[in-house]
């Protein structure tokens, strides 16, 4: 049986990821992706609305749209020094990677920089381009994942395209990377009623010394790292590979580097499917409303498999009364589980494992060497992170956004969503709220597509726009808005919890649509694909 893993996942949003590698969830599952998540009756459908965005700072004026460097010009590979040098990985034997540098500061080009980590697998045909990705974040490392990646892509894309990704500046591989960055975890009750007020206050004064310490350790190039500077690179990557034109394909955070990148150069787009969609028209205060995807993951989980919905609400019941001694004065509680649980709700691949992950957990219970067994496993995994907190993530977004939210305005969202989301609604919110918590960073504003004249500027753009219904990740609002921000833009819908759609879900409706997008352009009409259950769920 496949096994859940409790390691960290940048989800944007949430997110993350991507595929396996890429979307770093917590399942090993035979299907593409994997994740898992966890509890308390879902409210009704109409009860899941995001907190109203109230009690923040003034909005902050829409940024313009930021200068875009003079586009390079120079012979294939040989743009900026990109040079490819034969790493291969197992099954992957074509595998290739460089190095790419670029400046910290586009405006002083002749400044320090940064030495982005790329991979590349190699078109195995007639070559189109290049197919870039993203897997999301903020804080996700793609150059990983691309082997990965390559064989679960289509015969026809991989025949066709090179599959390019990069480690973002300050990220993974990439030279220099963040360092004593640790990702806090909220200050919770073990057991009980939430003192949400309490709760945030507490998990501030950590929230606050852990972003001071990443701050301070990183202070050379911290305030460099936002998606303003991460869309120019993308443009000197493309340019590097040598493709006159950019095909990209954005999940979760890489949909907010895939619009900033259209507005800066919307005429050097060949294609872009943007999957599992941030709001491009919102602020850092608008990202609470996502603190209720995943009880509106869970809620679709309940008609698509009540077995695996009924575990998850279950065990999160069970270790509410009664939380797993582990030792040491350690338990395995809520919480934990919880955290593993929000990488797994989003990934439909995930859920057949749920329930044999859950008894792994009640033979934690049993004075037996199985029972010990359990119980260390839980042990190593008390440290894990569902990436939403800290870190990388908390970095880009603050320096992406230029609002920040009072206290009271947190106090509000947290509450209102605690209410209309009683599983993740307070926990999740509250993770998003506090992240600028104790940075004071230079803020580089995104534009966004609040102004026509933004709209205007990327109306003529065939974008291909994707996202679940439940999405228990970014919610279908967000996607919404990113149709409307994209005049010609058009949305794929799939009716189900996935984050992140294309080869991440069983749905030919959805894969076959994206497919023949990129390798002949075949632009999609709107469509509403139905769930595609991952095998061996079961469904009643």
């Amino acid at each position: 049986m496949s096994e859940i893993r409790t390691r960290s996942t940048a989800r944007t949003v949430s997110a993350g990821a991507v595929l396996g590698a890429l979307l770093s969830v917590g399942v090993t599952a035979p299907v593409v992706s994997a994740a898992v998540v966890p509890a308390l009756a879902p409210p009704a459908p109409s009860e899941v609305n995001a907190a109203p965005v109230s009690g923040t700072a003034p909005p902050v004026p829409a940024a313009p749209v930021p200068a875009a460097p003079a586009p390079a010009t120079a012979a294939r590979g040989e743009i900026t020094g990109l040079r490819w040098r034969p790493c291969p990985a197992s099954g992957t034997p074509t595998l290739q990677c460089g190095r790419l540098l670029v400046p910290y500061d586009y405006s002083q080009p002749a400044g320090p920089q940064f030495a982005l980590a790329v991979s590349r697998v190699p078109a195995t045909g007639r070559r189109t381009g290049s197919l870039f990705f993203n897997p999301g974040g903020p804080g996700g490392a793609g150059a990983g994942a691309v082997a990965g990646l390559s064989k679960v892509m289509p015969a026809a894309v991989r025949a066709r395209f090179d599959l390019v990704s990069w480690d973002p500046r300050g990220i993974g591989n990439t030279r220099p990377a963040l360092k004593s960055c640790l990702q806090p975890r909220l200050v919770l009750p073990v057991s009980g009623v939430v003192d949400w007020p309490t709760a945030r206050a507490e998990s501030a004064v950590v929230v606050a010394a852990a972003n001071r310490t990443c701050q301070a350790s990183n202070s050379s190039f911290i305030n460099h790292m936002g998606t303003n500077n991460a869309a120019r690179d993308l443009d000197r990557l493309r340019a590097a590979v040598g493709d006159r034109k950019l095909t990209y394909w954005g999940l979760s955070y890489g949909t907010r580097i895939g619009y900033v990148y259209a507005l800066m150069y919307p005429n050097r787009i060949r294609a872009m499917t943007l999957d599992g969609n941030i709001d491009p028209k919102s602020n850092y205060a608008g990202l609470t409303q996502g603190g209720v995807a995943l009880d509106s993951a869970l809620r679709f989980m309940s008609s698509a498999s009540p077995p695996t919905y009924a575990a998850i609400m279950a065990m999160v019941s069970g270790l509410d009364a009664a939380p797993i001694p582990l030792g040491n004065g350690k338990q395995y509680t809520r919480w934990n589980y919880l955290t593993t649980m929000a990488s797994a709700i989003p990934s439909e691949s995930s859920w057949p494992y749920v329930i044999g992950y859950n008894r792994s957990i009640e033979t934690a219970r049993l004075n037996t060497p199985a029972g010990a067994k359990e119980r260390a496993k839980l042990l190593a995994s008390l440290d894990a992170s569902d990436g939403n907190l800290g870190g990388a993530f908390s970095v880009v977004n603050c320096l992406d956004y230029a609002d920040r939210m009072s206290a009271a305005a947190q106090n509000s969202a947290i509450g209102h969503n605690a209410l209309v989301a009683p599983v993740y609604g307070g926990f999740i919110t509250a993770e998003y709220a506090l992240g600028c918590t104790g940075l004071s960073l230079r803020p580089d504003p995104v534009p966004t597509t609040r102004s026509a004249a933004n709209r205007a500027r990327i109306a003529h753009l065939p974008v291909v726009i994707a996202n679940a219904t439940n999405d228990g990740s970014t919610p279908m609002i967000w996607a919404l808005q990113m149709k409307a921000s994209f005049g010609r833009g058009v949305l794929l819908k799939y009716s189900g919890a996935q984050h992140g759609l294309w080869m991440l879900t069983p749905s030919t409706c959805i894969n076959n649509r994206i497919t023949n997008y990129f390798v002949s352009l075949a632009f999609p009409t709107p469509t509403l694909c139905p769930f595609a259950p991952p095998a061996n769920l079961p469904r009643s």
